[in-house]
């Protein structure tokens, strides 16, 4: 699975704000997948503050893992 997030962000990529599991989690319940946010790990830091690709760990069940590729798209601050 690859999701895209849209966040505002300056002209140099950095976001205004973070992107964290939450806005992850809504962007897959769109997808038609319902996942608890608390079940949702991105790799290597709590929040994502640069437009870029980066892993997901989304835990379905107990053993199951699923990783996934979230980009998170800048848009323009108006």
């Amino acid at each position: 699975v690859a999701l895209k997030v849209s966040a505002k962000a300056s002209s140099n990529g950095k976001l205004f704000g973070s992107v964290n599991n939450i806005q992850i989690a809504e962007a897959l319940v769109e997808m038609g997948i319902e996942v608890d946010r608390r079940n949702i790990t991105i790799v290597g830091m709590d929040n994502i503050k640069e437009a870029g690709i980066y892993d997901v760990v989304v835990k379905c069940y107990k053993d199951i893992k699923a990783e996934v590729k979230v980009e998170v798209v800048a848009t323009d601050a108006e």
